[in-house]
């Protein structure tokens, strides 16, 4: 059956049945974000984990409505906060402080009254500005006197999930010839997003895609990927590069962004500037579906060799995720998140904006992959909200940023498990009632 159009009011009102991607009506949003999460194991697979969680735990969890719950707790609760390294952190809370500057006092960071207001965070980045870099004890101390730790839960539930992303890498050319053959598209004209906060009130800061039909008013579900490939925008010259290879691409979209290495020798960068709106399907999870892949398999690196063992199956099995990426050249290097700053390796996350404000400190414990070799360790970090993605939904849902190397690649493509969760706010913020449940 076709997509029936609606007018942009009725469309509104579709937010129970497609959650979009989740956007603060508070900030203006960068033309960049991350997408969806790397394809990464399956939760009903087991996966060793800080404290002796694993994977499966999260497959017993009731599916019941997601609900934030804070409590209070102490520095010292937050298991391995005095190994960090925390003063490496600072670059990516001050890049952050500089968007808060910008701020008056009075407006929220977020879509929940725990964000607190830009006032309430001036203390922490004035205090931040003052620390000598690589002094990681007067770091830490201006922390614990700056902020209050929460552990964060779902419901009942302590345990969330963490993936990894990192800066992909395409080659391309900016005419197409030879191997150059598949198209990177810069941003439809037609096709609009609308922040639903300011027509709905508990729209929690949800935005939807879609395509503006000017003859008759209305928004309409924008072309598949496999409208796309089939021609649904040939002749518009909406090309801004061709790529030499689909998997390529196809993982710069599920990044975000992405290095292009041109045939002229000369490098660009690719940033997220929109998307169709379309529903995304994780490839890995799809090829385990189909029995195409065995338990384990569904990483960055097992998705990849299963398309290089198939190369006749590609664009069949990337047409069944209908979701498409459109992208903005620019020349500053780096990957940069949805609140308009560019993102510090391992310092940087992605989260849900229904419940996480952008700038807000969180620590996290879990495991992640050894770099270069197999098995994963005991992984506990502080890092800043910087970042949202498709497919980062939930209370407990986070996608840390890696990097733009082959070390980054390597531990991005083969994260994926539990994790738990603990919010650093500023003193005051309110952090009960009902705000801790956004729908």
């Amino acid at each position: 059956m076709a997509p029936r159009p609606v007018s942009a009011l009725a469309l509104l009102a579709t937010i129970g049945c497609q959650p979009p991607a989740p956007v603060s009506p508070t900030e203006t949003v960068s033309p960049t974000e991350t997408v969806s999460p790397t394809e990464t194991v399956s939760p009903t697979e087991t996966v060793s984990a800080t404290g002796g969680v694993s994977a499966d735990v999260l497959a017993t969890v009731p599916a019941v409505a997601d609900r934030l719950v804070l409590a209070k707790v102490t520095f010292a609760d937050l298991p391995g906060w005095a190994d960090d390294r925390t003063a490496e952190v600072l670059p990516a809370l001050l890049a952050s402080c500089a968007k808060l500057a910008r701020k008056q006092d009075h407006e929220h960071l977020g879509v929940a009254p725990y964000g607190g207001t830009a006032a309430d965070w001036r203390s922490l980045c004035a205090a931040a500005g003052k620390v000598r870099a690589g002094d990681h004890a007067a770091a830490r101390a201006m922390l614990e006197r700056e902020l209050v730790p929460y552990a964060a839960s779902n419901n009942a539930s302590d345990v969330g999930k963490l993936t990894g992303y990192y800066l992909a890498e395409i080659r391309a050319s900016r005419t197409r010839r030879g191997r150059y053959q598949v198209p990177v598209y810069r941003r439809p004209p037609d096709l609009v997003s609308v922040d639903l906060t300011s027509f709905v009130d508990d729209a929690r800061g949800r935005r939807v895609w879609g395509r503006l039909d000017k003859k008759t008013g209305t928004v309409v579900p924008y072309a598949t990927r496999a409208e796309i490939r089939e021609g649904a925008l040939a002749g518009q010259k909406l090309e801004i590069l061709w790529c030499d290879s689909k998997v390529d691409l196809l993982f710069a979209e599920i990044q975000g962004s992405a290095r292009a290495r041109l045939d002229d020798g000369t490098t660009v960068w690719l940033e997220f500037d929109g998307k169709n709106g379309q529903p995304y399907q994780g490839v890995g999870k799809l090829l385990r579906e189909m029995g195409e892949l065995a338990p384990g398999q569904g990483t960055m690196q097992g998705i990849r060799a299963w398309f290089e063992a198939n190369p006749d199956r590609v664009d069949e099995i990337m047409d069944l995720n209908p979701s498409k990426v459109f992208f903005a050249l620019r020349t500053r290097a780096g990957a940069r998140g949805s609140q308009g700053v560019f993102l510090t390796p391992r310092r940087s996350m992605a989260i849900d904006r229904a419940y996480v404000a952008h700038s807000t400190p969180i620590w996290i414990e879990t495991d992640a992959p050894v770099a270069g070799g197999t098995g994963t360790a005991p992984w506990r970090q502080l890092l800043i909200a910087q970042d949202t993605g498709g497919g980062i939904l939930g209370p407990l849902r986070g996608d840390i940023y890696w990097g733009d190397d082959a070390v980054a690649a390597d531990i991005a493509g083969r994260m994926g498990g539990p994790g738990r969760f603990w919010l650093l706010l500023p003193p005051g913020v309110d952090v009960v009632g009902e705000a801790l449940t956004p729908p």
